[in-house]
């Protein structure tokens, strides 16, 4: 009789050097909040407490951190864009794609309203729909979503942020002063190709809080882009879009994600990011302006042709 176990750890270490080796990006170390612009300094950004309906009626997120502070606007998140995301329709009825529109993209991360610590890492690099033999195999053969012991997809090559990571609910509850260590932080991700598509995880961590009744029992994995991206063999995942994205134009977009199974509030505030560089695969026009002109013309072509090489595989 084999050892399942041992069977089980091999097999999972055997996908995962597959996927590393064919990964051609590179991401930068952790770049410090005083960076991205005038108004912050230190490593974190300051922020501030938005109390958004929460996912149970009469409850608000007061734990919830956003950026706050900063002398460009671009990095900061108040209550009007909270609301563009969750008033938005759902784009494509499927999800926006993310492309690389450099050779770099920068990714910032500005703030949270979930209650449950999350990681975001870079997915997958060069096509449209996610991989979900090569994501979720090593998975299913180690047992399950909690066992990140033996297999996690999101190691030191793919991770981005921690984005409650020095501010957990319990802590946060405790005393509602602390903030996250990634907060208003960036990276860079470099050795893209222009066009490139580029999907991010979210991978949500499990959370029990007995006092408030919270309980997310299993580690999930929810992924920009299409609902087929959060679809797998197994039926482990709920096959529901869980990104939203707001055009700032210039090539600049916020994104933020939903972090509970089945689509939760759909607020789509739960974790909000910055990506800059980036193009999307469907027209969305600039909601916010921060250039006299709305896109830089490249943008516009690039976006177009991304859109129609996307609907060209979708008739195919």
């Amino acid at each position: 009789m084999r050892n399942t176990s041992l069977y089980s750890a091999f097999i999972a270490a055997g996908l995962s050097l597959i996927s590393v080796a064919t990964q051609a990006y590179s991401i930068s170390g952790l770049q410090d909040a005083s960076t991205n612009g005038s108004g912050w300094s230190g490593a974190t950004a300051d922020y501030q407490i938005i109390a958004t309906p929460g996912a149970t009626p009469g409850t608000n997120e007061w734990f919830s951190r956003y950026t706050l502070g900063n002398g460009d606007s671009r990095f900061n998140i108040d209550e009007s864009i909270l609301g563009q995301f969750k008033n938005a329709p759902l784009q494509d009825n499927v999800g926006a794609g993310l492309a690389a529109a450099s050779e770099s993209v920068r990714v910032t991360f500005l703030g949270t309203g979930a209650a449950r610590n999350s990681v975001l890492f870079l997915a997958q690099q060069g096509t449209d729909l996610l991989d979900r033999t090569a994501f979720w195999d090593p998975i299913y053969a180690t047992g399950g979503t909690n066992n990140l012991g033996t297999f996690n997809p999101v190691n030191a090559s793919n991770q981005l942020f921690e984005t409650r990571g020095g501010c957990e609910y319990a802590e946060a509850k405790a005393g509602n002063s602390c903030v996250p260590d990634n907060l208003g932080q960036s990276r860079v991700i470099s050795g893209l190709a222009v066009g490139d598509s580029l999907i991010f995880g979210l991978q949500a961590l499990v959370l029990h809080y007995n006092a408030d009744n919270i309980h997310y029992p299993n580690t999930n994995y929810f992924f920009s882009g299409a609902a087929a991206n959060n679809q797998d063999n197994n039926g482990w995942n709920d096959g529901q879009v869980h990104t939203k994205v707001l055009n700032l134009g210039s090539n600049r977009f916020l994104v933020g994600f939903e972090d509970i199974w089945g689509g939760g509030d759909r607020d789509f505030n739960d974790n909000v990011f910055l990506f800059e560089g980036v193009s999307v695969d469907i027209p969305l026009p600039p909601l916010v302006v921060s250039e006299p002109a709305t896109l830089p013309l490249f943008g516009v072509l690039l976006g177009a042709w991304f859109w129609r090489r996307r609907s060209a595989r979708r008739l195919s």
